[in-house]
């Protein structure tokens, strides 16, 4: 019962199926976040030292504590310090295990989750394993929360709201006003907030990234998720990091411990010392270089450009006034086997797969890849 709410089709959600096809076409894969570039070589190197040290035995705790030590000095140096205590961090094999293992920890079959969409579509089925209710409510047309309507949508089954800021697809950051606002709906009841905060030092505007855990309030009834793939663009390593209340960590940490239990301990190493030398503000140029380079190889195409991302490494294309007749998942079809370039189509970020006439594009990329893209569109279009 479970499986068929799910509605996967194939088996595969859109992201693998969209690999998969742009692997048949030989495209180039602007659809995921996935790095075509070499690894830093300092994490290389760290991981190569991590295998000298004798960490084969079964792990004796959840974290090495040089992990959780390098985590509370990140967290310090934000420009917005979050102060974090050991009792309130918890490493994860990847940022939707966390994501399912915190609301395992207190959602119960038909409690209501809300959901604002678009979304990464793992919400949705992160909720429906729990066989509990997604309610999903729109931003607006300039991706602003519905507060109105957000309002609306609680009621005495409403156990959960789950955030992502930066937002994936939109770009969109959270301000230190809308937690505020987000805190006057939920402050008379126990709603927990569920935060995706997997882009967090990737802002490139004027708006700093303020995290659920920064809100003097929310903090003590929050789960906030980060990742170390996303932080270093290093998609495949499956490894970040929860924050949360010792009470809520307490409680995630009872699900964990009969799940994974830990992250493989080399890699906890690796990025432990990785993390020490991260420069986050270097890390954030480099991919406003990328954002700003792929945005104006799209304005010598046929496309209309969203308002350039505000944080994450994606960009939203409209295709409406090149091409109104095919559907967005049609349209990205039709690139990957005429253009040989893959993007998401933004549907896959709604629940009811409505059509949207938008395509997402990924901008991190090598720059060689985001030029041969943009000539290989141009050829089609």
């Amino acid at each position: 019962m479970i499986l068929e709410n799910l509605q996967i089709e194939n088996g595969l959600n859109i992201f693998s199926e969209i690999a998969e096809l742009a692997a048949q076409y030989d495209a180039l894969n602007l659809a995921q976040g996935s790095p075509d570039s070499p690894l830093d070589q300092r994490l290389k190197k760290f991981l190569i030292d991590a295998a000298s040290h004798d960490m084969n035995p079964y792990a004796a705790a959840f974290m090495l504590p040089v992990l959780k030590e390098s985590i509370i000095q990140f967290n310090a140096r934000r420009k917005f310090p979050l102060k974090l205590h050991e009792s309130e961090i918890m490493v994860v094999p990847g940022a939707t295990y966390g994501i399912y293992v915190a609301f395992a920890s207190f959602l119960k079959p038909g409690d209501e989750v809300i959901i604002l969409e678009p979304c990464y579509d793992t919400y949705r089925h992160a909720v429906e394993i729990r066989n509990a209710k997604p309610v999903f409510i729109d931003l607006k047309q300039n991706n602003e929360p519905d507060w109105e309507k957000i309002k609306s949508s609680v009621s005495k089954k409403t156990k959960a709201i789950i955030i992502n800021s930066p937002q994936n697809p939109t770009g969109k950051i959270w301000s230190a006003a809308d937690w505020d606002l987000l805190w006057e709906i939920i402050e008379n009841t126990q709603i927990v907030v569920i935060s995706d905060e997997v882009y967090d030092v990737l802002h490139y505007g004027r708006q700093e990234f303020i995290s659920a855990y920064h809100h003097p309030e929310i903090r003590h009834r929050c789960f906030c998720v980060f990742s170390f793939e996303k932080m270093f663009h290093i998609s495949g390593w499956k490894a970040g990091y929860v924050i949360a209340s010792p009470e809520n960590i307490s409680a995630f940490s009872r699900i964990h411990q009969c799940l994974t239990f830990t992250v493989n301990a080399h890699a906890q190493y690796a990025l432990s010392k990785y993390l020490d030398v991260f420069d986050a503000e270097k890390q954030k140029l480099l991919f406003l270089e990328k954002r700003n380079l792929f945005n104006n190889l799209m304005r010598d195409l046929p496309f209309e450009l969203a308002e350039p991302c505000e944080g994450g490494y994606f960009q939203t294309v409209n295709f409406l006034n090149y091409n109104s007749y095919l559907s967005d998942k049609e349209f990205s079809e039709l690139l990957v086997r005429k253009a040989q370039v893959a993007a998401v189509p933004y549907s896959a970020f709604y629940h009811d797969k409505k059509n949207t006439g938008k395509l997402r594009f990924c901008f991190a990329k090598k720059d060689e890849t985001l030029f041969q893209a943009a000539e290989n569109l141009k050829r089609m279009l």
